[in-house]
């Protein structure tokens, strides 16, 4: 079957509905979910995303983002991954962050490179950062993400930020096609809102991420978010 992820902005709308989201995927079946930790400057995010992420920032502080972020760990008993940008962590230190954040399935940093991975991942000997693919990806990149890649590799579906409609072009398609049954499973992310588009995704691939539309149906209410989430499947 496959693979649904859904992305939660840490604390957002607030820290209690943040971890009753979490509770919720638990119970209806989520398969992994990412983690943003918000940050000033989120270039890959849409309008939604970066809304709240600002909103968070405004009213807590990092110990506490990170305080919540470890309750969610310990409630959600699948693969939990923190997505962020790089500043977050490099300006911390990688080995001060991941000691400071706990457990983690993996990192997800949207702004870094695929040449500077290697770079990271030896300063914190086993840390498991995710390759990102993308529409513009060359076959080199595609064999650089594939070398590396552990859990999954996340493919970008379309130019742009997070949200508006899913669509596949052709040569998207055909690039999804080259990487996936290589070894790790490959997941679609960016304009994945409904049941509908959850589908075509994963007639592609072998699972895709929920992100803008999980976001905002937590803002208008945990029965909400529910429904949603059980929409899915």
């Amino acid at each position: 079957m496959a693979k649904l992820g859904i992305y939660l902005v840490a604390d957002y709308p607030s820290g209690a509905l943040f971890l009753d989201a979490v509770r919720a995927c638990r119970d209806l079946g989520v398969d992994f979910l990412e983690v943003g930790f918000p940050f000033s400057d989120p270039v890959a995010d849409g309008d939604v995303i970066e809304r709240a992420s600002h909103d968070v920032l405004k009213r807590e502080t990092m110990d506490r983002i990170v305080e919540d972020f470890r309750e969610a760990r310990a409630i959600f008993d699948r693969p939990t991954y923190i997505m962020t940008y790089t500043n977050i962590v490099y300006s911390r230190g990688v080995v001060h962050f991941l000691e400071r954040v706990g457990p983690v399935s993996g990192l997800i940093l949207a702004d870094l490179p695929l040449r500077e991975m290697p770079r990271f991942e030896k300063e914190a000997k086993g840390l498991n950062l995710i390759r990102f693919l993308t529409p513009e990806s060359r076959p080199a990149d595609m064999e650089v993400a594939l070398k590396g890649a552990r859990d999954f590799i996340y493919f970008v579906s379309k130019r742009g930020t997070t949200g508006g409609r899913f669509e596949l072009d052709a040569q998207t398609q055909e690039k999804i096609g080259r990487v996936r049954g290589r070894g790790v499973p490959v997941y679609l992310g960016f304009g994945i809102g409904e049941a509908r588009a959850f589908s075509a995704a994963t007639d592609v691939a072998d699972g895709a991420v929920i992100g803008t539309r999980a976001v905002s149906e937590l803002a208008a209410g945990i029965d909400r978010f529910r429904s949603f989430i059980a929409s899915l499947r």
